[in-house]
C-alpha cells in the first residue's frame, strides 16, 4: 500500500485544478486583446457571473495549452461544467483543504469502486510514469500541458465523483476493525506478479493497477471493505492494522474475549471461577535469537491474561510493527491472528470443530502424541498439528521465578504449501499455558531467550 499512498498524495492536485479553472485566479493574465469590449460577457448564474467560454480559451492559451488540442478540449468541457453549477462551487470550496478533505468524503461502495477503476486507468497511462505534482498548490496547468487527454479525463471524473458526493452526502459506511483487517489480509494474500509483467507497467504505476485489480477480484462484502480501507488510507487516516498496533491490548479485549466466540464453542467452557489460577496477568520479556539470520533477532513481550478463572487464557505477543493474538482453552487454540504491516497480516482464525473442546484439558502423558485441530482460516495454510509429549522438569529450569512443572511438547504443523514448521514448547502446569522455546522453519532455528517474567497475582 505504500506505493499507492505515494500516488494518492499526489492526486491532491484535483481540488487545486478545479478551483483554478473556476476563477482562473492562478492563471497567467489573458492577453490584452482578450479583454477588449468585444469579449462576450460572462454568464449569470444565481446572481453571480461565471467565466465565459472565451475567457476559458484565453486562459488556457495564456498557460500554453491549445484549447483545440486533446488536453484543451478535456479542460474546456470540464471547466465549463464546473462553472455552470453553483452547487459544485460550494462543494469544491469544501474539497480544497488537502488530502484529508478531498479523499475523506463518504462515498457509496459503487462510487469507491468506480474511483478505483479510474485510478487504475490513470496508472496504466504510462506517459507520466507516475510522476505527479506532489500536492495541492502545484501548477496544475503546467502539469496538464504534458498530460494525455485520457489522464486528464480520468482526473476530472474522479473529481466529479467526489464533489457529487459532497453535494449529496452519503452516510459513512461502518465496518469493524476485524472486518477491515480481514479484507487487508485477503488482499495481501493475492498472488503477486513481477513488475512489468501481465500487462502492468513497471514501478509504482504497475503496483497501483495491480492493487486495484486485486481489490476488484475479491468477493463481496470483502471487496467493499477493502475499497473502504483503501480510501481511508488515501485520506491520511490510519489503516486498521496501525490502529491495532497502536493499542494491541484494546484489540485483545475486543476480538479475543471468549464471550465473542460462537455459541457452539462457548457452551463447552467451564463456569467463571471454576478453574482458579495464581495470576491475573503473566508477562514474559524475551528475545528471538537466530544465528543463521541475526538481522531478524528482536525483542518481544508476551502478555498472558486470566480474565475469569475459567480455564481460558488470552495472550498477545508484541514486537516492533507486529502483534500475535491468541485465545486458548487448555491445550486447544480457540482463536488466533497475526496483525502486522505487509504480508504477515493474517485473517482471524477461529476453531470450527467443537469436538476438540472436551479434550482440551486432557492429561499430558509422556510418550503419547496429540493431534490438534487448528483454527481456520489458518496462517500459512496450516491444516493439522501433531505434538509429541515429553518429560516433565521443574518450571524453574525455564525461568527461576516460575513454579510447578514444565512438560515438553514437540509440535509440527503440516502446511498446504511450503516447508512444515516445528517448535519445542513446554506446558507450564501452574499457569495453564504453553511457552515456546524454539522454532524450526525456513529460516533455520530461532531460540527464545527469556529476560524477565512478571507475575500479577489474581485478586483474593
Amino acid at each position: 500500500m505504500k506505493t499507492t499512498l505515494k500516488i494518492a498524495g499526489a492526486l491532491l492536485m484535483f481540488s487545486t485544478a478545479a478551483a483554478y479553472g473556476l476563477d482562473m485566479s492562478g492563471a497567467p493574465s489573458a492577453p490584452a486583446s482578450a479583454k477588449s469590449d468585444s469579449s462576450p460577457p460572462g454568464a449569470v448564474t444565481d446572481g453571480r457571473t461565471t467565466p465565459s467560454t472565451l475567457q476559458f480559451r484565453n486562459g488556457l492559451i495564456a498557460a500554453g495549452i491549445d484549447p483545440d488540442a486533446g488536453q484543451g478540449k478535456v479542460l474546456m468541457r470540464w471547466l465549463a461544467k464546473f462553472a455552470s453549477d453553483p452547487a459544485w462551487q460550494v462543494a469544491l470550496a469544501r474539497q480544497s483543504g488537502g488530502a484529508e478533505n478531498f479523499w475523506s468524503a463518504p462515498l457509496s461502495a459503487d462510487d469507491r469502486l468506480r474511483m478505483l477503476q479510474l485510478l487504475k486507468d490513470m496508472a496504466m497511462d504510462s506517459q507520466k510514469d507516475c510522476h505527479l505534482p506532489p500536492a495541492a498548490g502545484a501548477d496544475f496547468l503546467a502539469f496538464a500541458r504534458t498530460s494525455s487527454p485520457r489522464f486528464l479525463e480520468d482526473m476530472m471524473q474522479i473529481l466529479e465523483i467526489s464533489i457529487n458526493s459532497a453535494k449529496s452526502p452519503h452516510p459513512q459506511d461502518q465496518y469493524s476493525v476485524t472486518d477491515l483487517l480481514d479484507a487487508d489480509a485477503r488482499l495481501n494474500a493475492t498472488p503477486s506478479v513481477a513488475p512489468g509483467t501481465h500487462g502492468y507497467p513497471p514501478g509504482a504505476c504497475g503496483a497501483l493497477a495491480f492493487s486495484v485489480d486485486a481489490i476488484d477480484g475479491l468477493p463481496e462484502p470483502v471487496r467493499q471493505r477493502a475499497s473502504f480501507e483503501f480510501m481511508r488510507m488515501m485520506s491520511g487516516q490510519k489503516a486498521a492494522f496501525d490502529t491495532v498496533l497502536d493499542s494491541p491490548s484494546a484489540y485483545l479485549d475486543d476480538a479475543f474475549d471468549e464471550r465473542q466466540l460462537p455459541e457452539t464453542l462457548r457452551r463447552h467452557l467451564p463456569a467463571d471461577g471454576s478453574r482458579p489460577l495464581p495470576y491475573s496477568r503473566l508477562t514474559f520479556e524475551a528475545d528471538w535469537v537466530n544465528k543463521k539470520t541475526p538481522a531478524d533477532n528482536a525483542a518481544f513481550r508476551n502478555v498472558f491474561i486470566n480474565r475469569r478463572n475459567n480455564g481460558v487464557i488470552a495472550y498477545v505477543a508484541t514486537a516492533q510493527g507486529w502483534s500475535d493474538f491468541t485465545l486458548s482453552y487448555g491445550i486447544a487454540i480457540l482463536r488466533t491472528q497475526v496483525v502486522a504491516r505487509g504480508s504477515d497480516l493474517t485473517q482471524r482464525g477461529t476453531l470450527e470443530d467443537e469436538a476438540a473442546m472436551p479434550a482440551a484439558e486432557r492429561e499430558l502423558v509422556p510418550g503419547q502424541s496429540l493431534d490438534l485441530v487448528v483454527p481456520q482460516p489458518s496462517a500459512k495454510g496450516v491444516k493439522s498439528r501433531r505434538c509429541e509429549i515429553g518429560q516433565a522438569v521443574p518450571a524453574s529450569t525455564i525461568f527461576p521465578s516460575l513454579t510447578g512443572s514444565a512438560i515438553g511438547l514437540q509440535c509440527t504443523d503440516t502446511k498446504a504449501h511450503g516447508k512444515n514448521e516445528s517448535w519445542h514448547s513446554v506446558w507450564l502446569t501452574d499457569y495453564n499455558i504453553a511457552w515456546t522455546q524454539s522454532i524450526d522453519d525456513e529460516d533455520g532455528r530461532t531460540e527464545v531467550v527469556i529476560r524477565n517474567v512478571t507475575i500479577e497475582r489474581a485478586p483474593q
